[in-house]
């Protein structure tokens, strides 16, 4: 019988991340009338399990701005400041408030309440500069997670056929269907805590995709879930590949060197194809800027997927050009070689919100690959210098269970947001907005259409 897809979200509470963007202050001219308590929802506000006529010291971390217990205070005796320990989280890309709404996320599995409301700009740099068209008037029955039509949020991962017509090819290619278009980044930043690259592994399994590892990375641990592990590989690591099992592998992504030989790569991957012909053949590419005979490769069927590689911040390898700007690119000169449609493009770096999934789809990849999202979501602070032994989050000593568990909850609250999207949209299958780029507004674009007749250069003789 049909069944749609479903997470099953839990609690998973960290203390590493109860923490607020705000810290509730109670003054000594309270008198515990508890007005406070009545009008506060989220529980910040108790009585004193010791004296039930005082009221307890406000658990700030519960807060959400709301402001509803300051405005009904009688006697004025609670105030709001700003927390110092929020403030010193991340970085100039992973924000504070990036940090502190995966943490809500990854706790409740559900989508984040902001209180006051986004108080913020309205337009900045990176997915910033991009808005998402929410102007469809859209049935009720289609109405985000609440709706009770169907939302399709899966993707295929590999080959397509480019005709309905090779029936003789149909058992050719191999292609993978996740119900998310969300892969997994196990190691993003190379480190060695095995219980959070377990944890991320066991997350994909249940999730239903995949997470990316490098042979360096594999322990005998992850042997039960295998067939949730892409393998990601240097050419020059392809000397140990026969210690991996590779009947039980249905992913391997290749990391090319500045100057290759592609009768080599294609060696190696004719190789692999003959150990395995069901396995997807995957390449990392660092910007969007791709050789001939890249596309040699994926004319020939020897390469199934892209995987557009930036770093942490979304900045591609040469410049300083976005990975949303590359995305568009990548996409169109797929779309102008003829290749598109046969083969699967993704995007890994910079994934810091919710949001930022279907931007990244509207700008044309297939799915994305989440990497320091899954950390933050396990308690990662974005330290500027990591330090994994004297981790303020000890992530080295956290249960491989609990992890598992907040990575599902990200995940869960980070689809429901892409259903809400889509259906805003109208639209019923997230496969439908890859490349829709009339169905978001680019500022860059806006800017050069509305001011461009003022600014451009005039000619001095007509």
């Amino acid at each position: 019988m049909y069944k749609r897809y479903h997470l099953e979200t839990s609690p998973a509470p960290l203390s590493s991340t109860e923490m607020g963007k705000f810290v509730i202050r109670r003054n000594d001219n309270c008198f515990n009338c508890g007005r406070c308590l009545k009008n506060c929802i989220y529980e910040v506000h108790q009585r004193d399990e010791r004296d039930r006529r005082k009221m307890a010291e406000p658990v700030s971390h519960r807060c959400k701005n709301c402001f509803a217990c300051i405005q009904h205070c009688p006697q004025q005796a609670l105030e709001m400041v700003r927390n110092e320990e929020y403030e010193s989280l991340g970085n100039a890309y992973w924000t504070p408030q990036h940090i502190l709404t995966i943490w809500n996320e990854a706790e409740e599995g559900r989508i984040p309440v902001y209180g006051a409301g986004y108080r913020g700009r309205f337009k900045g740099s990176g997915f910033d500069a991009i808005w998402t068209d929410m102007s469809e008037i859209v049935r009720p029955t289609r109405d985000g997670i609440h709706g009770r039509e169907y939302i399709a949020t899966a993707v295929d991962l590999g080959r397509k056929l480019p005709l309905l017509s090779d029936f003789e090819r149909l058992d050719d290619p191999h292609f993978l269907e996740i119900p998310v278009p969300m892969l997994f980044e196990a190691n993003p930043e190379g480190r060695t805590a095995k219980n959070i690259i377990r944890a991320v592994v066991q997350a994909a399994g249940q999730v239903g995709t995949l997470a990316y590892l490098g042979p360096d990375d594999y322990f005998d641990e992850l042997e039960p879930y295998l067939p949730s592990i892409a393998f990601r590989f240097g050419l020059d690591q392809m000397a140990g590949m026969d210690s991996v099992p590779w009947p039980d592998v249905g992913l391997i992504e290749f990391i090319l060197p500045e100057e290759f030989s592609f009768l080599e790569v294609e060696r190696i991957l004719f190789r692999l194809r003959g150990l395995n012909p069901r396995m997807l053949l995957s390449l990392r590419v660092p910007n969007h800027d791709l050789s001939d005979s890249l596309f040699d490769l994926i004319k020939s069927s020897s390469v199934d997927m892209l995987n557009l590689r930036a770093d942490s911040r979304g900045r591609c390898s040469e410049g300083e050009l976005f990975i949303g700007d590359s995305i568009r690119k990548l996409h169109l000169s797929l779309i102008k070689r003829h290749v598109r449609d046969t083969i699967t493009l993704l995007g890994q770096g910079g994934m810091a919100a919710a949001e930022h999934v279907p931007k990244a789809i509207i700008c044309g990849v297939d799915a994305v690959v989440l990497d320091v999202s899954l950390w933050v979501a396990a308690g990662c602070r974005v330290c500027a210098t990591c330090r994994i032994d004297g981790c303020p989050a000890r992530m080295t000593s956290l249960e491989p269970d609990l992890v598992v568990r907040r990575i599902i909850n990200l995940t869960c609250s980070w689809r429901d947001q892409l259903l809400e999207v889509l259906s805003a949209m109208g639209i019923r299958d997230v496969r439908r907005l890859r490349g829709e780029v009339g169905r978001a507004m680019f500022y860059e674009d806006i800017e050069r259409e509305s001011f461009n007749f003022i600014f451009e250069p005039k000619p001095l003789f007509r």
